[in-house]
């Protein structure tokens, strides 16, 4: 790369909304759409297969719940027979409060459909996205490589590498986390509201079968998500409080799996094995401005959400799918493709979608933590209500699906 290269677009960070977005461009790439993919991170799978600590860091151990619209999306690039072997079905969801009468049940048959999402390991998936990325059309890998400046110019952004590269690109596109640095550095603010827990996650296995149920558990200490996976292995999402986290996280494998236990009673059998345990801190984080004229914020850079109800690279690869609609046509038509009013319209359609998908996760976790007798008999009279009407069930396992919405056009 010389210092007066040029592509059409420049992807900032090849996590899962970066990796998804250079497939979504498909239809203006095989028409000569040029896009560069630049991660810290090598990013061919002879680089970092057998290096789990050379991988992306969103590619790590942990797992993550993708809907039905999800899977479907994949279908349709081509990219879920590479997944389905490691990805899990979930056919059943099992919503419970901790110690009172509130539960409902979510059926696949229901809908009609073979599953109401799937779990996957993240390294399954990056595999499934990064696969012979280096052959795709119009694409250039630059990683490793890492970025430290940011010009806007009149032809879009000017980006700088450590080693003094240059490259100039019509369309920046940040997919690099909440913790931009090159956000920061053009003054992009974001919110922060903590939510004052940690999320343990980790891995659980059974001495029963999981037959494809995921259970969420709310609890006064936080939710709990368990979530099947392959055999009878669950991936565990614990939100605990950030003054319970450190003494959970090091407790002795049969004190933490007795712990556990009690928070979800024997329903699913016995807990027999826990893998390694990491965590994270919990809060709400979304960027006071998603564009400007040649740049988009996408994925965790736009916003991070609670995982209570595991819809945070859902509602990532939305707005992806969303963005690659408006660019894909952009570039058939011949526009500029950092035309401020172009990208003002990906924001417009998706708004309703994120602040729907926002304030659910929002809410859910403070509706359930809460210790008033009104807000809980409201929350339990809302679960049992959905145990009875099939009607209402049917409309929020929609939602949970991500098939409450008008599906992009890629």
């Amino acid at each position: 790369m010389t210092s007066e290269h040029n592509v059409d677009i420049a992807i900032l960070g090849a996590g899962m909304a970066g990796a998804s977005l250079i497939h979504l461009l498909r239809p203006a790439r095989e028409q000569g759409l040029t896009v560069a993919l630049i991660d810290r991170q090598p990013l061919t799978e002879e680089q970092w297969s057998t290096d789990i600590s050379q991988r992306p860091p969103s590619f790590d151990g942990r797992a993550t719940a993708l809907s039905y619209g999800t899977q479907q999306l994949f279908e349709k690039l081509g990219l879920w027979p590479a997944m389905a072997p490691a990805a899990c079905a979930i056919e059943h969801i099992q919503v419970s409060d901790q110690g009172r009468f509130g539960q409902a049940h979510l059926h696949a048959a229901e809908q009609n459909t073979a599953a109401l999402g799937y779990v996957i390991e993240n390294g399954a998936l990056g595999q499934g996205l990064l696969a012979n990325i280096e052959q795709l059309d119009n694409v250039e890998l630059f990683a490793p490589a890492e970025a430290d400046n940011v010009q806007m110019n009149a032809e879009g952004a000017e980006l700088t590498f450590t080693d003094g590269r240059k490259l100039q690109t019509q369309l920046l596109v940040m997919a690099d986390g909440g913790r931009s640095p090159l956000a920061a550095q053009l003054g992009i603010r974001h919110s922060r509201q903590p939510y004052g827990s940690h999320a343990l996650v980790t891995q659980v296995e059974c001495d029963q079968p999981h037959n494809h149920w995921a259970y969420e558990r709310f609890s006064r200490a936080g939710p709990i998500a368990l979530l099947p996976l392959q055999q009878r292995c669950f991936a565990l999402v614990w939100t605990l409080a950030d003054d319970q986290i450190d003494e959970v996280r090091a407790l002795a494998d049969d004190v933490f799996l007795q712990r556990l236990q009690q928070q979800i009673g024997m329903r699913l059998g016995k807990f027999i094995r826990v893998g390694e345990r990491l965590s994270y801190p919990l809060a709400l984080l979304q960027s006071k401005e998603q564009v400007r004229r040649s740049l988009v914020l996408l994925g965790n850079a736009a916003h991070s959400l609670h995982p209570v109800a595991g819809q945070g690279f859902n509602l990532a690869l939305r707005d992806a799918a969303v963005l690659a609609e408006h660019l894909n046509r952009a570039y058939r038509r011949g526009q500029n493709l950092g035309d401020l009013a172009l990208l003002q319209g990906y924001v417009q359609q998706q708004q309703t979608d994120q602040r729907n998908t926002i304030v659910a996760s929002d809410a859910l976790p403070k509706l359930f933590a809460s210790q008033n007798s009104a807000l809980a008999f409201v929350r339990d009279a809302g679960l049992s209500g959905l145990a009875a009407a099939p009607t209402a069930r049917k409309l929020f396992a929609r939602h949970a699906m991500g098939l409450g919405q008008r599906a992009a056009r890629v």
